[in-house]
């Protein structure tokens, strides 16, 4: 199954990404913490994502 078809992984890796930029920007122009709790939550819920993905297509 490709995995671009498979919904857990376009999400995972949206919320990844989204939380990967809110990363750079807080680390770029360090205002408030907002950006990196919510930058952090974003790319560790991405990531849960695409691995449920990935463990479902090998088992």
């Amino acid at each position: 199954m490709n995995r671009f078809l498979d919904l857990r992984f376009v999400i995972g890796l949206f919320f990844f990404l989204t939380g990967c930029l809110l990363l750079a920007y807080q680390f770029f122009h360090g205002e408030g913490s907002l950006n990196l709790w919510c930058g952090a939550l974003f790319a560790l819920f991405g990531l849960m994502m695409m691995l449920f993905s990935k463990k479902e297509r090998e088992g």
